[in-house]
């Protein structure tokens, strides 16, 4: 029985844990958090940091295991990497990872190799970010976080070392990137792209939707598919394909964020994430179109080339659950036109638990999976305080 290790066994690594089984390989899962979930459905588990590489090493190689693997983790990702790298297992380029996985190396590699960039700086020292030559607004993050914790919009200088402090605090490294704001044309584009031998074969893009009387950073919804033309779709595949092949990435999922500027109508790539999406954005695109991402990884491992069959004829999202505010959750009420699209509910905080402000993804109280035959879909997923009520 071939054997895996599984980075994460967190509710989004839960997918991956059940389907390597339902393959038929023998799961290990790595996570130092003793009740996580998914150790529960392992066939044996490990209580180490996903991110102790000299740890995990002696792990894969005492269990002689076939895969390393992670699901939406930019930490693990670059740890399986890693790993795979150090026992000769197949795997991705650590250098690829590492250059989609920190946010400075992802905006210089876009610099180098003449892809449109928001002009940026990285900093690991407050005192420094005074003296910052940057037009205004700009936006502030970790530059190693995911899940859009820690990041802020920043209107002028005065707010820049508050800023700076938060971002720092998310930040596993110190370091913090500043860039200017890129205004958007439309939607934020969101989504996944399958990858094989180095080439995009499969992309499924989606519209971000934000709430500016929360947070209008950190997106609560994304729909598939994009209302965004054809045209300008075609636009940002041709940017992300050939970042793709520029970097090295082999094969596997990746998540995508970008952005067609307003005043010049140019692709903007926010993010190219070595893994695919969080909010099960994975789960999401099987329910619009039937592509199974780990089916295709798996049959990349197990030898199998079969390309699968679309059927796209219906209209799906996430949608997250979130408060505008900090407290006791007491009660979550939807509307009858939310009810009845629901497919599958991902409850992350229960009633009487303590709520806070939706500044990032870790504060999400519940994932909804949405499905409909209607394009409507998207509208009410941007009418999201007419459909739901939060009282904490």
């Amino acid at each position: 029985m071939k054997k895996i290790i599984v980075l994460g066994a967190m509710q989004m690594h839960v997918p991956l844990i059940k389907y390597a089984k339902e393959r038929g390989y023998y799961v290990i899962t790595v996570d130092y958090l003793l009740d996580a979930p998914g150790h529960k459905i392992a066939d044996e588990y490990s209580l180490i940091s996903t991110t102790d590489l000299e740890a995990v090493t002696c792990l894969a190689r005492d269990k002689n295991v076939d895969i390393v693997m992670t699901f939406n983790s930019d930490p693990a990702a670059y740890t399986a990497a890693y790993v795979s790298k150090v026992l000769g297992l197949k795997g991705n380029p650590p250098k690829a990872v590492e250059i989609m996985s920190d946010k400075g190396l992802f905006r210089k590699f876009l610099y180098e190799n003449g892809f449109n960039y928001p002009k940026y700086k990285v900093f690991s020292c407050s005192d420094e970010i005074l003296s910052v030559d940057l037009d205004f607004p700009v936006i502030v993050k970790p530059v190693d976080s995911s899940g859009s914790k820690g990041i802020t919009k920043v209107k002028d200088r005065s707010s820049l070392s508050k800023a700076f402090k938060l971002a720092s605090e998310f930040s596993r490294c110190k370091k913090v990137i500043i860039e200017e704001f890129i205004e958007p044309k439309y939607n934020q584009l969101h989504g996944d792209a399958f990858v094989n031998n180095g080439k995009i074969t499969d992309i499924f893009l989606g519209d971000h939707h934000f709430n500016p009387n929360v947070n209008g950073l950190v997106p609560y919804s994304t729909t598939f598919p994009s209302c965004i033309n054809q045209e300008e779709l075609s636009k940002v595949e041709r940017e992300v394909e050939r970042f793709i092949d520029l970097v090295g990435f082999i094969y596997g999922g990746i998540n995508i964020e970008a952005r067609i500027n307003k005043f010049n109508n140019k692709v903007y790539l926010i993010e190219v994430g070595a893994r695919n999406g969080g909010n099960f954005t994975y789960e999401v695109i099987k329910n619009y179109s039937n592509f199974d991402f780990l089916k295709a990884l798996f049959d990349i491992y197990d030898n199998k080339n079969e390309k699968q069959k679309y059927l796209i004829d219906k209209y799906a999202s996430y949608l997250i659950v979130h408060s505008d505010k900090t407290g006791i959750l007491k009660k979550i009420e939807l509307s009858d036109e939310i009810r009845k699209l629901i497919i599958d509910r991902k409850p992350y905080v229960k009633i009487g638990e303590e709520v806070s402000i939706f500044n990032g993804a870790n504060s999400a109280l519940e994932v909804l999976l949405l499905k409909s035959d209607q394009s409507s879909l998207s509208e009410l997923v941007k009418n999201y305080d007419k459909h739901i009520s939060v009282e904490c």
